[in-house]
Parts: structure tokens; sequence; C-alpha cells
């Protein structure tokens, strides 16, 4: 297996930048994933690792090889297309045989015997024993998928590149197979680049996620930390739910004081660490629906009051729409709460729960000395 060095890496089609200043490495035996909205870059960065396109500028290597300059069929790499890309007219048996009828090692072919049993411990390990016989058009979307990755497995790649794998899928053989998908992983401990666009399938699946948008890596990162500490409002809001508040800075310290559009004060913390934050600065603050509350439990939780718009229920909590000025804010609450349309609510929020972003998404990042995206100028 094999870490993955992504060094300033850049690809344009024409006008438009795909990926621009992409540097990070995508780690030995983990699964990392590329998410982000349609447009925003990743399967041309997965196509790039796979050597389908090269890069304008920039090196990829994997471990200490670069690769960049070498084509597809010599990375060993394995890859799993959004729409599994199964030849019809071919068997189950023989879709997965291909890859080792055209590899050679060592300048050698895999013999009948070796093909053979290489095909049958893949159809074993993706649990479709018994099916080698059948076309795909015998088979159901899940099956397809399975031998999708069987004939990516096949042939023992050093990294497994999937491009949206489940897309195609209906809910629940999205679950079934991202429960497979994690199994097989954690069984071979093979190097895994995972491309989709749902941050749920990120979150539950991924050692590592890189969110991003418009060409370049917004935030790379463990999942928790992703959620947790978002480092522009594009990762803020394209993960999970956020309210975002807009203010301006009031004082700074380890909390910073920031005052609303509407005149109310809250104080929060900054998830970006090194960013140079300055008093009268306009910022956004941003807290989960989750984090707010009806009752407070400590003197310095902040207090935002609104008016509520819509009170919604879904069972295990009730989504509370109210604005604040002239933002809309939502907050989680209890499912046994009354409340109504039109009533004045005071909701509390800690401190260290209210997170303090700088607008300008990758300019800021720029902006803070040892990042990736740095900038001096």
């Amino acid at each position: 297996m094999v870490t993955i060095h992504i060094e300033k890496v850049r690809k344009t089609f024409g006008e438009v930048v795909a990926t621009d200043d992409v540097n990070m490495d995508l780690q030995d035996g983990k699964l990392s994933t590329l998410l982000g909205p349609s447009g925003c870059g990743k399967t041309t960065l997965l196509r790039l690792i796979a050597g389908f396109y090269e890069p304008d500028y920039g090196r990829i290597y994997f471990d200490d090889v670069d690769v960049t300059d070498i084509p597809p069929n010599e990375r060993n790499t394995g890859m799993c297309f959004q729409n599994y890309a199964l030849w019809p007219h071919m068997t189950v048996f023989d879709n997965i045989a291909y890859g080792l009828k055209m590899k050679r090692v060592d300048g050698k072919r895999y013999t009948k015997d070796a093909i053979i049993r290489r095909v049958n411990e893949a159809l074993e390990l993706v649990r479709m024993q018994g099916l080698g016989d059948r076309t795909p058009h015998q088979l159901s979307g899940g099956q397809q998928q399975r031998v999708a990755l069987a004939r990516a497995l096949v042939i023992e790649p050093d990294v497994l590149l999937l491009d949206e794998p489940l897309s195609n899928l209906d809910a629940k053989l999205r679950n079934e197979m991202r429960e497979e998908i994690l199994r097989i992983q954690g069984e071979l401990g093979i190097t895994t680049v995972y491309v989709t666009h749902d941050q749920v399938e990120a979150l539950s699946i991924s050692d590592m996620v890189a969110v991003m948008d418009k060409g370049y890596i917004q935030q790379y990162g463990p999942p928790r930390e992703i959620y947790a500490e978002p480092q522009t409002l594009f990762v803020a809001d394209f993960i999970g739910k956020c309210t975002f508040f807009d203010g301006k800075i009031k004082s700074l310290g380890d909390f910073i004081n920031v005052e609303l559009n509407d005149g109310q004060v809250v104080s929060g913390r900054t998830p970006v660490e090194g960013y140079p934050f300055e008093i009268g600065e306009e910022v956004r603050c941003a807290v989960r629906p989750e984090d707010l509350f009806l009752t407070s439990t400590d003197p310095k939780n902040n207090e935002i009051s609104g008016v509520v718009t819509q009170v919604v229920y879904i069972g295990s909590n009730v989504e509370v729409f109210f604005n604040v000025g002239e933002t809309s804010a939502v907050a989680s609450l209890p499912p046994d709460v009354n409340l109504f349309e039109g009533e004045k609510i005071d909701l509390y929020a800690p401190r260290e729960d209210i997170m303090v972003l700088p607008l300008g998404g990758v300019d800021a990042l720029r902006k803070i000395p040892g990042h990736p995206l740095y900038s001096q100028s």
C-alpha cells in the first residue's frame, strides 16, 4: 500500500480551473474522501491520481515515486466508476477477470488457473459466490456495484479509487454497500480515495475528508474535526446545518465578542487557528442547531432572542425556525417543546459553540501563516 502525496497540483480545461493549488497526503491504508458539490473538482482530482489526466502544474507521488508522467495502466490502481462500466456481453466472471488477463507481472501473464483462483477469491470477498456465470443485466444494482468493486480489487492494486460508487443505488442499498466497502477496505487495508457529494456518506465511512469547492481544498482532516472545527464558511455550511449571524468584532481574546447586525452581542471562539482577526472586522458567527438551548446552565452562555416563524416535528426532536432581526435561524429542541409561530423565543448557546469565521473562503486561508494556501503577496 502507498501514501499518495499531492504537491501544488493544478488542472485547467481551457479557461476553467478544475483544481488548483492542491497540497495533501492521502495516507497509507486509510480511506480518504473527496467531498464537495457538483463541479467542485473532486472527480478531476481523482482522475489526476489515476493518471487519466495530466496536471498543468505540480506533481503526484505514490510513496516517494513520482507517478505524474506514468500512464494509468502502470500505476497499479483499481478504479470503480459511477456507472459501474461493466461489459454487458461478458459474464460476471469475465468482467472481473479482464484486468488480470491484461496485467503483466515482471513481463509474465497470469496463468488460467491463477485467474480462476483470483476471480473466485474476489467474488467471495464481495459476497457474490456462485454468480460468476450471470451477465450484468441479470444482476441488481447492488450486485453490479459489487462486481465493479471485485474487478477493481482482483488485480491487487496499491490504490483503490471510487468515483461516487453508490450514487445510482436507492437509500437501503447505499447503506448496505457503504458497510460492504468499509468491511472490504478494513480487511485489505488498502489506500482508498472515495469521491462523493453526500456529506453523511463522507462522514460515516472516512478516515480523512477533503472538502472541495471551486477547485480548492477548503479543509482536509478527520470527519469529527471537519464538523466541529470548520475552517471556512463553505465548510461550515456544507457539512451539517448551521445558522449564520453577520456582525463586527468588538473585542479580541480567548473569546471574540461580536456585535450582530441587530445589536445583540455574542461571544465565541474561532476554529481558524492563526487567522489575523482585527477589531471592527466584519465576520460571520456560525452555530449548529443542536447547540442552542431553552435554558442556560452557565451565566457566561450567550443569549439569543428572536421570533418563532415555524415549528417542525421530526420525531426525535423539533426544528424551531426563528428570526433574529432579518436573519433566519434554526434550533433543534426536545420533541415536547410547545412553541407557536409569532412567539418570542430566548435561546442560549455556550461560548465554545459559537464559531467566529472570517469572510472570504480561500482568500482568508491565504492569510494564515503555515497553511498550505498561505500567500505572502
